[in-house]
């Protein structure tokens, strides 16, 4: 039954984006430039589901303000789903590989003039060459590693820009812990590349929790959740019903 109404929810949604977005899907660009357009407003439906586990989350990122404000890394930043839980006086970095995002982001920072948004690199994550070694206090990512070629690399920069002790801050959707029908979906729409395509290289099915923890971290804090989606959830957002289970959590980096 489970299996059922995912499947036909699924056949709707993307049913949904052809019949709006047609063409719009052929070519990376044009793929990229609609996701941000379709998802510009989806952080403020996540935030009412996750909202009191972000504010639980980036809490303990005023204990790392030490006067002079807080230099935050922020991986995928979207349209700026998190700003409303960073302390004022922060310098934020924004490394983000869909460049139509950008405008989303800078119309969402006018909200928070405490915010300086230092710099605004369109690369991914796994080569941040561009960042200094030990530069920033905090890195933080959410709904973003679903879409990661090389989860490793990414820890391996996370860790070097990183000032010593520093943390790794994450809210991420993971495969299903489950032996269930959705981590067989989940498995299936992973596989052939389905989600990947519609989704800005989004794959459902990664077991993110199990390489963080290979991650080189000194410590590594993850706890799961699954999204509490009772009441339903706009057609727009119906494939959140297959990223239920999600974890979220801190790493931190060596003292020394």
């Amino acid at each position: 039954m489970l299996l059922e109404f995912i499947g036909v929810s699924f056949i709707l949604v993307l049913l949904w984006i052809s019949l709006k977005y047609g063409t719009r899907f052929i070519g990376t660009k044009n793929r990229n430039e609609s996701f941000a357009k379709f998802f510009k407003d989806f952080p403020i439906f996540y935030n009412e589901k996750t909202g009191p586990l972000k504010n639980e989350l980036f809490s303990s990122l005023r204990e790392l303000n030490n006067g002079n404000g807080i230099r935050i890394l922020e991986i995928g930043a979207g349209s700026g789903a998190n700003m409303e839980y960073y302390p004022e006086n922060t310098k934020l970095t924004v490394v983000e590989p869909n460049p139509f995002f950008k405008e989303h982001l800078e119309s969402t920072l006018e909200k928070f003039p405490g915010m300086e948004l230092e710099r605004y690199l369109i690369t991914g994550a796994e080569d941040m060459k561009d960042i200094p070694d030990h530069s920033v206090d905090a890195v933080v990512s959410t709904l973003v590693l679903c879409s990661a070629k090389d989860l490793q690399g990414i820890y391996k920069e996370i860790r070097r820009v990183l000032v010593p002790g520093g943390k790794y801050f994450f809210m991420e959707h993971v495969v299903d812990p489950l032996s269930s029908l959705l981590k067989m979906t989940q498995v299936i729409l992973g596989s052939f590349g389905i989600f990947q395509f519609f989704l800005d290289g989004c794959r459902p099915d990664k077991d993110i929790k199990t390489e963080l923890e290979k991650g080189g971290f000194a410590q590594v804090d993850a706890k799961p959740f699954r999204l509490n989606l009772k009441g339903g959830v706009p057609l727009d957002f119906a494939l959140l019903y297959l990223i239920e289970p999600h974890i979220y959590g801190t790493a931190t980096t060596a003292s020394k």
